[in-house]
């Protein structure tokens, strides 16, 4: 039996009883009330990070503190794994390499403390994968399995690897199966739509890009950073410059960052070629958010593609 069929198998009964992860969690209590309240905060603002700062600030205020009441409590370890590769994060699968470091000194503390931590090993998977550590990260989350999980991190984390392996319809089916388990995971969800959108964006299947967008945003509709991500899409990709501003302009309500700035800046310039009567007002906007000729704005924020190439033939 290959890793995928065991990896379809631990989903086919993912929302069942497991003994083991049963006593995973009974043998992962702090030792006073007060300190699993703390640890529990955390990991609820792990879970729902959208990329706010303050939210992995909070978290590690948390962690800072059960760690030293309890220094061997094995899951603040794995959580502080946890929290470094969040705040590592740059865009896209791009992470700063010191995070990661340091991520795998916390999960590797985490497996010290209890080698048997199935969960730890899930972290460790995701960490090796971020340092194209591929066989590694096999062995990470075949151990995890063996161990016994209901993570939905561990289909996830090994589709990573097989598409970075190049085995891309494998990884679908993962992905597929974590949004077919229904997860209460948002971000395991938003994880899995996320390569859906990778795999159908390679192939060249735009409609089913828009469509799982669509479920994505539904599925999470407080997430400023999905909405960002399609209007991306709809102005490097599909040169949409007036639907990608109503994107960006949600995702800005909802939480205020560069990227969606950036891009809204970006598909106003592209819109005042395709509006010359409200050119004014649209280059007006973008020269507020950002510095730069509009060839420059655009250029910077799509790097290429039929937007860039409009751009660079117009005469603003």
């Amino acid at each position: 039996m290959n890793l995928l069929t065991k990896i379809l198998l631990v989903l086919v009964v993912y929302s069942g009883f497991s003994f083991s992860a049963h006593a995973g969690a009974t043998r992962h209590m702090t030792s006073t009330p007060a300190q699993q309240a703390a640890y529990d905060k955390a990991v609820a603002l792990l879970d729902g990070w959208r990329g706010d700062p303050r939210a992995l600030d909070a978290a590690k205020v948390k962690l800072d503190g059960v760690l030293r009441a309890d220094p061997e409590f094995a899951p603040a370890h794995r959580a502080y794994a946890r929290y470094y590769i969040m705040s590592s994060y740059i865009s896209g699968g791009r992470y700063e390499p010191e995070g990661v470091a340091a991520a795998e000194r916390s999960v590797d503390e985490a497996l010290r403390l209890d080698p048997g931590y199935a969960d730890a090993y899930v972290s460790a998977g995701n960490i090796y994968y971020l340092q194209d550590r591929l066989t590694d990260a096999l062995d990470a989350l075949d151990k995890a399995r063996k161990i016994g999980t209901e993570s939905p991190w561990l289909a996830l984390n090994t589709a990573n690897v097989l598409i970075a392996q190049g085995k891309h319809g494998d990884a679908l089916l993962l992905y597929q199966s974590v949004i077919d388990s229904g997860t209460e995971s948002s971000k395991a969800m938003s994880s899995a739509f996320g390569g859906l959108l990778d795999y159908y964006k390679g192939s060249g299947q735009f409609e089913k890009v828009e469509e799982t967008y669509h479920r994505q945003i539904a599925n999470d509709p407080d997430s400023a950073w999905l909405y960002g991500n399609y209007g991306a899409f709809l102005l490097c990709t599909k040169d949409d410059a007036e639907a990608a501003i109503v994107q960006f302009r949600m995702a800005l309500d909802r939480m205020q960052y560069g990227m969606a700035i950036s891009g809204l800046a970006a598909a106003l310039y592209r819109q005042g070629i395709s509006q010359p009567d409200n050119n004014r007002d649209f280059i007006s906007e973008a020269k507020r958010l950002r510095q730069g000729t509009p060839v420059q704005v655009v250029t910077q924020f799509c790097h290429g593609g039929p937007a860039v190439l409009i751009m660079q033939n117009a005469a603003i």
